[in-house]
């Protein structure tokens, strides 16, 4: 077996959250920066019919959270970044949030899940920058094809202002805010966030999140493929 630096596509992580405890209101980052996820109002420890451990979520009122003064790294600007995992959710009529360091129309990214339109319910991933400056308080991007009930890998590679999304490995079409995505301003004092609004009293996640990751570069697809391939049979897809 490989070591987890020798992976090509663990390079530059700077997140990696594989829920590996089974127990516990901490879950450790396995990446170099080894942040400390606290899971807040008790999310549900499952473990899948493959043996994986995974965190559930209620949709009422559990996530968790990196506070802001160690997840400095996650504040991204000018910068290329990714971000991946594997999600499954329920129908809510809500919109939930996947993970992000943010504070609406005025800094940083997030990653969501809506029923909103123009998809049908749980059909439409968004990735959305925000700025307090620039020619708009928010631009963002967005893929459907996203069905509530099934497993999921979603990655999402950014560079410049037309980032690229993958599902299950595969490369989807994407539709972005006219001009592009604009560079997000400083988010460097909030908390990063999993599976909650940045204010931590909405927009809660409903289903089941493993191993949510962050990196400090743009996967290449071939790279959104290999992990792809590697963790498909845990879920049985």
């Amino acid at each position: 077996m490989k070591s987890y630096d020798s992976i090509p596509e663990n390079v530059d992580l700077l997140l990696d959250l594989p829920f590996r405890e089974g127990t516990g209101a901490i879950t450790t980052d396995i990446a170099k920066p080894h942040h400390k996820a606290d899971l807040k109002n008790t999310p549900t420890w499952d473990i899948l019919a493959s043996g994986l451990g995974v965190l559930t979520f209620d949709g009422v009122n559990e996530y968790a959270e990196i506070p802001a003064a160690d997840s400095a790294d996650l504040d991204f600007t000018s910068g290329d970044y990714s971000v991946g995992g594997w999600f499954y959710r329920n129908y809510t009529g809500n919109t939930e949030i996947f993970i992000a360091k943010y504070q609406l129309d005025v800094s940083g990214w997030e990653i969501y899940v809506t029923d909103a339109a123009p998809g049908p319910a749980g059909d439409y991933l968004t990735l959305r920058h925000h700025h307090a400056g620039g020619t708009a308080t928010r631009t963002a991007c967005y893929s459907l094809g996203w069905p509530i009930s099934v497993w999921h890998f979603l990655g999402i590679s950014r560079s410049s202002g037309y980032p690229k999304m993958f599902r299950n490995g595969e490369g989807v079409d994407v539709v972005y805010a006219v001009g592009g995505l604009e560079d997000p301003e400083t988010a460097i004092a909030k908390d990063t966030v999993i599976g909650t609004r940045f204010t931590k009293d909405t927009n809660f996640w409903d289903g089941s999140l493993y191993r949510p990751r962050v990196w400090s570069r743009a996967l290449e697809p071939a790279e959104w493929k290999n992990i792809f391939e590697r963790e498909r049979a845990l879920f049985g897809v």
